[in-house]
C-alpha cells in the first residue's frame, strides 16, 4: 500500500476515470459527488479515516460512478491496487466486512427507490 497525501479541494479520482485501486482513508475527509464541477452537482458521501473510498470500480473494474475529493487540508490516503488487496484484508479484516456493508447499504438504498418509482407508476396508470 502506498501513501498519497491530498489538500483540501484536491481532486482524488473523477467520475469516468478508469483506475483499479481503491484508497483507504488515514486522515481527513473525502467528498464523494456525482456531476462534480457542474450546476448538478450532488454530494453522495462524505467519508472520514477508517472508511474506503473507490473500492466499487475497483472490484467492477468499470468506469468510476462519482468524484472523490479532499475535504481537509491535508488528507492522507492509502492507495491499494488489486495485487495488494489480499495482503490487506488479511491484515485487517474487519475492513471486508466494511466494505460489505456499505455496498450492500448502497444496494438496498437503489432498491428502495426503484420500489418507490416502480409503485409510483403503477398507481399513476391504475388511477
Amino acid at each position: 500500500m502506498t501513501n498519497k497525501e491530498f489538500g483540501r479541494s484536491q481532486i482524488i479520482f473523477k467520475q469516468g476515470d478508469l483506475d483499479i485501486c481503491m484508497y483507504d482513508i488515514q486522515r481527513g475527509k473525502v467528498g464523494v459527488y456525482s456531476a462534480y464541477g457542474t450546476p448538478e452537482e450532488k454530494l453522495i458521501a462524505e467519508l472520514t479515516e477508517g472508511q474506503t473510498v473507490g473500492e466499487m470500480g475497483m472490484i467492477e473494474r468499470v468506469p468510476r460512478s462519482a468524484t472523490a475529493v479532499a475535504l481537509d487540508d491535508t488528507t492522507i490516503l492509502g492507495e491499494i491496487r488489486e495485487d495488494d488487496l489480499k495482503d490487506y484484508f488479511l491484515k485487517q479484516p474487519e475492513k471486508l466486512l466494511l466494505i460489505m456493508r456499505d455496498l450492500s447499504s448502497h444496494l438496498r438504498e437503489t432498491n428502495d427507490k426503484l420500489a418507490g418509482v416502480c409503485k409510483r407508476i403503477y398507481e399513476s396508470s391504475n388511477a
